[in-house]
């Protein structure tokens, strides 16, 4: 597709969906090796959500196995990324570093939008972590009843307070314990050329159009900077300022009509009409960067998500976990599973298909490989389905 700066160009949705997927999805070849190949794709689409449920193999894995072949979780564990917050708790590339630092600026200046914490708790916590080096939650007090995140014992307070604020930075985790250090000397172990200075608010506004452009290749403005809160008012001159740079062109895409959307020239050049023949189908983590904006996802792919596991049993309607699955530029249904450890079987309680009926032989196909890898990756043996639809 030809095209020139500051036109307007409208786009099938296969294009679009075609433009999103060349872009961070990483469903393609990775780049590199081992703990290289995390490092890369985590740079790619920008974060990997960390999530504690564990049903099958927790997110954070999974994301990584959905597009490593092979993946090993030690791979993570030794890649060159770094842990703090997303839209949620993730591990980032290191080239993002700086662009954490607003967030830990307005926390230190206004606490923590979740929590406060007493003064004499996080130097306590200070104090003995520049004494005793790392140390987890579990180091300082005694272990009590607790009836949810929000009663978190003081010390757990106010090393999270110390986290988000970026006194504290964390280590590897210990089983999925969270190790945090003082900043300083875990940025001595930072990578060479990592960025440590304070962004602008313009480079920083800049960076969230660039970040979600990378990991998305084609971005409406609400989804831009998705549940950030430091300045958001300049993203709109960014959008504007590239546009007049013939950086960025506003784009149409069909059935969309209500969005504008925007994307890169050189991007857009580089994809054509027919989208990707991918016969391959990937089990999805519910809380994969590629389609954790719900919102983003029913719009462009015109699927409609919830993950329930936060949904009263009696009002799901699919199931506990369910796995979206993906194949070519579409999502063709869900897949509700939970790994028998002991038994060494992964329960398949329900699968969905939907997409046209003459493509079900072929679905049927691509599911069988899928679950085989998937169950692999979960170190099981074998899978068994109780319910098909």
């Amino acid at each position: 597709m030809k095209v020139h700066a500051r036109e307007a160009v409208s786009i099938s949705a296969i294009q679009a969906r075609t433009l999103s997927l060349n872009a961070g999805a990483g469903f393609h070849k990775p780049k590199g090796k081992g703990p290289d190949a995390v490092g890369n794709l985590v740079e790619r689409i920008g974060f990997v959500q960390i999530d504690t449920i564990s049903v099958v193999e927790r997110a954070h894995h999974h994301i990584l196995a959905a597009r490593l072949p092979g993946y090993r979780s030690e791979w993570l564990e030794q890649a060159p990324v770094f842990e703090y917050w997303a839209h949620a708790a993730a591990y980032l590339p290191w080239k993002d570093f700086r662009h954490t630092l607003p967030r830990k600026e307005r926390i230190r200046a206004d606490g923590h939008d979740w929590f406060r914490v007493e003064r004499t708790g996080t130097e306590r916590v200070m104090e003995r972590i520049r004494a005793e080096g790392p140390l987890m939650a579990r180091d300082f007090e005694a272990p009590r009843k607790s009836v949810g995140w929000w009663d978190w014992k003081p010390s757990k307070r106010a090393m999270e307070y110390l986290f988000h604020a970026g006194e504290l930075m964390a280590l590897p985790r210990r089983g999925f314990q969270k190790v945090l250090d003082l900043t300083e000397r875990v940025l001595e172990g930072a990578p060479p050329g990592t960025e440590l200075g304070t962004p602008t608010p313009e480079q920083h506004a800049s960076w969230y159009v660039d970040r979600a452009l990378d990991a998305w290749g084609i971005v409406a403005l609400d989804e831009i900077a998705y549940q950030r809160r430091e300045h958001l008012a300049l993203i709109e001159k960014m959008l504007a300022d590239k546009e007049e740079a013939r950086d960025l062109l506003r784009i149409q895409v069909e059935g969309i009509p209500k969005t504008v959307y925007w994307a890169r020239g050189t991007d857009l050049a580089k994809i054509g009409t027919a989208g990707p023949n991918s016969r391959e189908l990937f089990i999805l983590s519910p809380f994969d960067p590629f389609l954790i904006h719900r919102k983003r996802i029913r719009r462009l792919f015109n699927f409609d998500f919830t993950i329930e596991c936060y949904v009263p049993e009696a009002k799901r309607a699919f199931g506990y976990f369910a796995l979206p699955l993906f194949r070519g530029t579409n999502f063709v249904g869900l897949l509700d599973a939970k790994a028998d450890r002991p038994a060494g079987t992964l329960l398949v309680n329900r699968i969905r298909y939907d997409g046209p009926s003459r493509q079900k032989p072929a679905f049927d196909r691509a599911l069988e490989k899928a679950l085989a890898r998937f169950t692999a990756f979960n170190g099981l043996e074998t899978w068994k389905h109780r319910e098909w639809k």
